[in-house]
């Protein structure tokens, strides 16, 4: 969803943030559809940025101080900040996921970020390991589709992302049942890929 308005750069938009937040020394990653075009075969466009900020929610007042001026931040995106460490915040007519650190495990993503030839300079993603496991997190249905054309691409391990979900979910959670069938869909395109003689990825 965007907003009507006068048309935006969308990569002058991510510039900016990212060198907002390089100059307030704030470790941060692109997200989403963004940091996924690196992770499969062929990329799909996006109308949002997912920006994760590795900051605790406790510090929010700093991370939005070291936000471009003209990111509109409602009272309500402040309140679910504060409250769940993520919100939808608005940059002209471009919404604008913010993520916060709430969890050691983002922590550890904060260590493994890839950093990406983007917009003549290099800026940080999320790893395609990581990004699986918010995808799962997320749990939509294009999420799994993307999960699985990850798989196809070959990258992520099936395996290691199979046991980072029941370490953070719990062995029993539903999501393992869906990350199975992704898997399977993934197992099953290779399958007619190398039937027809397409190239293995």
């Amino acid at each position: 969803m965007t907003r009507s308005g006068p048309p935006v750069d969308f990569v002058d938009l991510m510039v900016r943030a990212h060198e907002a937040l390089e100059s307030a020394d704030m470790r941060h990653a692109f997200g989403g559809a963004l940091a996924l075009a690196w992770c499969v075969e062929e990329a799909r466009g996006t109308q949002d940025i997912d920006l994760n900020i590795f900051v605790p929610v406790n510090d929010l007042g700093r991370v939005l101080e070291a936000l471009p001026d003209d990111i509109e931040v409602s009272e309500r995106a402040r309140m679910l900040l504060e409250r769940d460490g993520q919100a939808r915040l608005w940059w002209s007519r471009i919404p604008l996921d913010l993520f916060l650190t709430n969890d050691p495990f983002h922590e550890a993503v904060a260590e493994r970020i890839s950093q990406r030839e983007f917009a003549d300079r290099l800026m940080p993603f999320l790893a395609c390991e990581d990004l699986a496991v918010f995808k799962a997190f997320f749990d939509r249905d294009k999420d799994w589709i993307d999960i699985r054309d990850m798989m196809i691409a070959g990258c992520v391990n099936e395996a290691e992302l199979g046991r980072t979900l029941a370490d953070l979910l719990g062995t029993d959670d539903f999501r393992l049942d869906k990350l199975r069938a992704a898997r399977d869909a993934a197992e099953d395109m290779r399958r007619r890929r190398a039937a027809s003689g397409q190239p293995r990825a």
